[in-house]
């Protein structure tokens, strides 16, 4: 690991600056009403912000930067429990002291950015220990990348120059790949691309809906093999989450995925897993890993949770020099907060049947049951997600009750957001730092804010 400037001193009041900063940020561990005085406050800031972005804001948020657990201040004084972490950057919760030591360690450092030519030892260490939590697969090299869609696209290129001039891809209904000209197109939902031209073939498959597993792999392996009697000579890859995100959080059977890996095998194609949203999530480190997968990706993509983002890929996949590139690997406090992370969920009691993960699902599922039962008035439906991706249905899943329901919540304490389409669903990223005591004040909050918003 790189230490930049190290002495006696220097350590000394990084130890006593931790601690202070740990110290205060606890004081922010539980619900809060905004200050009146300052219920204003953010709508001004907001409007101020949107007139040079050129658009609003779903939620009135702007946060104040304390925040503790699953806890975060807002700018109003208010403090709310924050169960979508930016869209599943923030698993750890607030102020972990993990990310509170890497930002110190940092701070000792040269410079802000690690760039691809001028390199320090912590993305190294960071690259290695990917590439060993991944033994067991064809999985043999790791690239950083500036986002998500960008590791996307490095995964893209990689599988094209290795698929001699094959280049339309198969991708699973209802995938979000990203937002960059590429994962646009292979992003399932056209109203992410409305007036953009089409600048990559894609066909979406469609995973049969049947409760008969034999009859769902059946119709779905169908349902390939007549995509592939059209274009299959233009095919290069198939692509797919393994728990979808932006498409609900639709999950399925080990024994499907399977039987789709070995098909797109059999024709030569290449498999590539997008794990942006759900590492760190399944119970495992990746989704591949829980579902018993392991010898079938070709290329895995990871972002969100551990901080940086980038393309893990099989000798196979390794690119010729000049393919890959780019500026930023990342920052050096989001470098080292990643390698912590990693070692942290795999040395602590987080993975496996039993850890951590798994309590949390158990837990939040057995919560959602209760409650429906309680109530008996059909308002809440059963989860979907796997881990602590977890999402359900109110009512019949319309979208504006749907959102109204979001927005009431907000209100109410709890910071959330959708998912899926028809149904439309409401989506936790749930963080590991959340008791047992905080998911019984959360489904309080549910039950109440259900009654209130059936008011009217």
């Amino acid at each position: 690991m790189s230490t930049g400037i190290q002495n006696n001193r220097i350590d000394e009041h990084l130890n006593l600056l931790f601690s202070e900063i740990l110290l205060a940020q606890q004081e922010f561990s539980q619900l809060r009403e905004p200050d009146l005085d300052k219920l204003d406050l953010i709508p001004q800031k907001l409007k101020e912000y949107e007139e040079v972005r050129g658009r609003g804001f779903f939620f009135p948020l702007i946060a104040s930067g304390r925040g503790h657990g699953p806890f975060s201040e807002l700018i109003d004084g208010s403090i709310k429990y924050d169960l979508i972490n930016s869209i599943g950057v923030n698993l750890l919760g607030h102020s972990h002291p993990l990310l509170i030591r890497a930002s110190l360690e940092a701070a000792t450092m040269d410079t802000n950015m690690v760039g691809n030519l001028h390199l320090y030892e912590d993305p190294i260490n960071l690259s290695k220990a990917i590439v060993d939590s991944v033994k067991g697969s064809n999985l043999k090299h790791f690239w950083f990348s500036g986002s998500g869609s960008f590791a996307n696209d490095n995964a893209l290129k990689m599988i094209w120059q290795k698929s001699e001039g094959r280049t339309r891809v198969l991708a699973l209904e209802k995938c979000f790949a990203g937002r960059s000209i590429a994962t646009q197109d292979i992003t399932h939902n056209a109203d992410y691309r409305k007036g953009m031209p089409t600048s990559l073939n894609v066909d979406h498959f469609k995973i049969h809906d049947s409760q008969d597993l034999n009859e769902q792999i059946k119709k779905t392996l169908e349902n390939l093999e007549e995509l592939y009697a059209v274009n299959g000579k233009e095919y290069c890859c198939i692509s797919l989450e393994l728990v979808q995100g932006e498409g609900g959080f639709n999950t399925y059977h080990r024994d499907l995925y399977i039987e789709i890996f070995n098909w797109a095998r059999s024709k030569k194609l290449f498999i590539w897993v997008d794990e942006i949203q759900s590492f760190g999530r399944t119970g495992q480190l990746f989704a591949f890993q829980t579902f018993g997968l392991d010898e079938y990706p070709d290329v895995v993509t990871v972002g969100k949770a551990l901080q940086v983002c980038g393309t893990i890929f099989s000798n196979e996949l390794n690119p010729k020099p000049g393919l890959i590139a780019g500026t930023f690997q990342g920052s050096l406090s989001s470098i080292k907060a990643g390698l912590k992370i990693l070692k942290y969920l795999t040395m602590g009691n987080f993975l496996g049947p039993n850890g951590r993960v798994v309590k949390i699902r158990e837990t939040f599922d057995k919560g959602l049951n209760d409650l429906a039962s309680k109530r008996n008035d059909g308002f809440f439906h059963s989860s979907t997600g796997i881990g602590l991706m977890f999402a359900f249905q109110v009512k019949d899943g319309e979208k504006d009750f749907t959102a109204n329901y979001i927005k009431a919540l907000f209100k109410n304490g709890i910071i959330c957001f959708s998912c899926g389409k028809d149904p439309y669903k409401i989506r936790f990223l749930l963080p590991l730092s959340i008791t047992d005591a905080h998911i019984e004040e959360i489904f309080s909050i549910l039950d109440k804010t259900a009654t209130e918003l059936l008011k009217g």
